[in-house]
């Protein structure tokens, strides 16, 4: 059987478990907070689940996504629960580092750097902060992540094609959804200009069909939000 030692995945969950969910209900509630978890209140009481308010009045300015994960938690634990209300954030944090894990792995063939690096970010301080936190950064980039390894295959191999670009559209969409275009400039754009530079776009015209059913899926499940 393997040992736990070298069972990096593993190791990186038990990790962020440590992280993220011992005392996660221990600090007060902050002022985003405190605005994210009414809306996600309203939606339980009042059914608002796509318009959404704060106090009542109309709250169209972020994306409904995490506010829906917010109050399926509140509505299966309690709606009084801080830690049911934060724990969608600190699921989401376990998916941004595992995803960094095999993403890196794909670009090095190394799992100790892998391993290295997604230790660093789950103990820098942003994310630590965003990951114990009912705010809605780090649900666009642990989805823009997943987006981001799924490209890396679809552009890497020739197995799969569609199946990749239709999971990566899944969750650009899922991560326009949570913030807007915040991980898209963040995270995608910075990742395409680096792959094409050092990795270059080959054999780009036997996936031109498939990106632009990338594009499609994208524009489909973000593009409705105003």
């Amino acid at each position: 059987m393997k040992s736990i030692k070298d069972n990096y995945i593993l190791l990186l969950i038990f990790t962020c478990i440590a992280i993220f969910f011992v005392n996660l209900d221990a600090l007060y509630v902050n002022i985003m907070e405190a605005r994210n978890f009414i809306t996600a209140r309203e939606m339980l009481h009042d059914g608002n689940w796509i318009l959404t308010t704060l106090n009542g009045e109309p709250r169209y300015q972020k994306p409904p996504l995490p506010t829906w994960l917010t109050a399926i938690s509140a509505s299966i634990f309690d709606l009084k629960n801080l830690f049911a209300l934060r724990l969608p954030a600190a699921l989401i944090t376990i998916v941004l580092v595992i995803f960094l894990f095999k993403t890196a792995i794909k670009f090095t063939q190394n799992k100790s750097y892998a391993f290295i690096s997604s230790l660093i970010l789950s103990t820098s301080f942003y994310v630590i902060f965003a990951g114990r936190n009912g705010q809605w950064d780090i649900f666009t980039h642990g989805f823009m992540m997943v987006c981001i390894y799924q490209l890396f295959l679809f552009f890497t191999s020739e197995e799969g094609k569609y199946q990749r670009v239709l999971i990566a559209g899944l969750f650009f969409g899922m991560s326009f959804m949570s913030k807007g275009p915040v991980s898209l400039y963040a995270l995608l754009l910075p990742f395409l200009i680096s792959f094409g530079i050092v990795y270059k776009f080959k054999n780009i015209k036997s996936r031109i069909v498939p990106l632009l059913l990338f594009i499609i899926v994208g524009l489909l499940l973000s593009g409705w939000w105003h």
